[in-house]
């Protein structure tokens, strides 16, 4: 089947398979097309290069659902992302297909009231993230994974009348399969997840297991690996409510790499995420919403040295949104381990300030305006320091700044269209950056979904 034909002939199927089924079948559909034009892309270059770069990415994905027992439910996602008009991907991407033909997403069975208990079996390829996705997220690629899920009210015994409704969770995913369980690359973890008066409280424990011979990278050192092994003790806690919002989250990592050479080195980093949102639905400029944001990552102060590993350095973050990045900063697209941009050898633990606004004065239209401060907890002596304020929460050496200005009109609760304009500045010219330059972005986005 040629790759022109594949989609059309799926629509069909989809098509004539609704009334078929009739409303035991549900079918989602979600249409994205982005439109973005870089300055420059060659912030490190060591001449007066100035690389710019515009292209339009599109996102569609078809999910179905269909319950045909009250206690069986089988799912499936088809997604297709590409560059419009082009069969080549302008980054590196995670993803197997990005041509616009279609990958399966998600696969799978979910097997509800196991035993006539609230317990849900859901075994296939999944769509994983937990949290913000700071430590376990599929970034859009599904993860071959049998998950477990259960939830009870438990009674204090002496308190009577209160009530502990709690959500507990079990996965283990299969990332890289070679049929040799001393070779494979796997992800698991499990939460308690405890929600009363709108207050969350989660626990986790997430682990990494890499023995696929995926490569070590320490400052410009690249070294072969028999395995690769990372622990997470994760405490997430937050509320939502109409007026205000906010979440904390703080992550401890362990583990070890042992190198081909037999060398091992331990794993001994710290993560935190603090969130914070404010909401007044009547001010003279509209319905307004104040927010701030501190993502922290540890870093190695000595990358180049056999001690323990102190960054903070999960591998399945959360880091792409279609073709683009996902992480903060429209440009930049900061995560704990990486950002849009190669970061100089040597910086290790990326850390963002965000500092915004939503503004919505007429009815459906929304203003926002962000700003970022980015930093490395880590970097080589001599490198541009961070501010005052950054360094009050862990953060030594400035990766630059942000400002995001974005205009969105939402058509209606099926569609909406957005405008966005972001200016990034690296920090000041030194060894490590030769050629600072600033880069400007402007972003068209139209999507649907029904």
């Amino acid at each position: 089947m040629t790759k022109k034909f594949s989609l059309p002939i799926i629509l069909f199927l989809l098509s004539i398979s609704i009334p078929a089924f009739g409303s035991i079948l549900s079918v989602e559909t979600d249409y994205r097309l982005r439109g973005i034009s870089y300055s420059s892309t060659e912030i490190f270059a060591t001449t007066s290069t100035n690389t710019s770069l515009s292209y339009y990415s599109q996102r569609l994905m078809i999910s179905l659902r269909g319950n045909f027992d009250q206690n069986i439910e089988i799912g499936s996602k088809l997604t297709s992302l590409g560059i419009v008009s082009t069969t080549n991907t302008v980054f590196l991407v995670p993803y197997p297909k990005t041509d616009f033909t279609p990958y399966v997403e998600n696969a799978y069975v979910k097997f509800k009231n196991l035993g006539e208990k609230p317990v849900d079996l859901i075994i296939g390829k999944q769509s994983l993230c937990y949290g913000t996705g700071l430590i376990v997220c599929d970034n859009g690629t599904g993860f071959n994974t049998i998950r477990l899920t259960g939830h009870c009210d438990l009674a204090l015994p002496f308190f009577k009348s209160t009530i502990l409704p709690i959500n507990a969770e079990y996965f283990t995913a299969k990332v890289q399969e070679t049929l040799n369980l001393s070779s494979d690359a796997d992800v698991y973890g499990g939460l308690l997840k405890l929600e009363i008066n709108k207050n969350l409280w989660e626990f986790g424990y997430f682990g990494e297991d890499d023995f696929s011979g995926t490569q070590y990278v320490r400052g410009s050192n690249i070294y072969n690996t028999k395995a690769i092994v990372k622990r997470f003790l994760d405490l997430r806690i937050g509320k939502k409510e109409d007026i205000s919002e906010y979440q904390i989250e703080i992550a401890k990592q362990t583990g070890y790499v042992t190198r081909t050479d037999g060398v091992a080195i331990n794993f001994d980093g710290m993560g935190y995420l603090f969130y914070g949102k404010l909401v007044n639905e009547k001010t003279r400029l509209g319905k307004v919403a104040a927010r701030a944001l501190i993502s922290y990552a540890s870093g190695n102060d000595d990358p180049y040295s056999f001690s323990d590993d102190k960054s903070f350095s999960p591998t399945y973050t959360k880091r792409y949104d279609g073709m683009e990045r996902g992480g903060y900063g429209m440009i930049f697209g900061a995560s704990p381990v990486e950002s849009f941009f190669n970061i100089p050898i040597g910086y290790s633990g990326i850390n963002t300030l965000n500092i915004g606004t939503d503004i919505s004065p007429i009815y459906n239209w929304t203003f926002c305006l962000d700003y970022f401060l980015f930093s490395a907890s880590q970097a080589p002596k001599g490198s541009p320091e961070a501010s005052g304020f950054e360094k009050f929460y862990g953060a030594n050496f400035s990766l630059g700044s942000e400002v995001d200005l974005s205009l969105k009109f939402i058509h209606s609760k099926y569609s909406d269209i957005g405008f966005a304009y972001s200016i990034y500045s690296p920090p000041q010219a030194s060894a490590y950056w030769p050629n600072p330059k600033t880069v400007n972005s402007l972003r068209f986005e139209a999507s649907a979904r029904f």
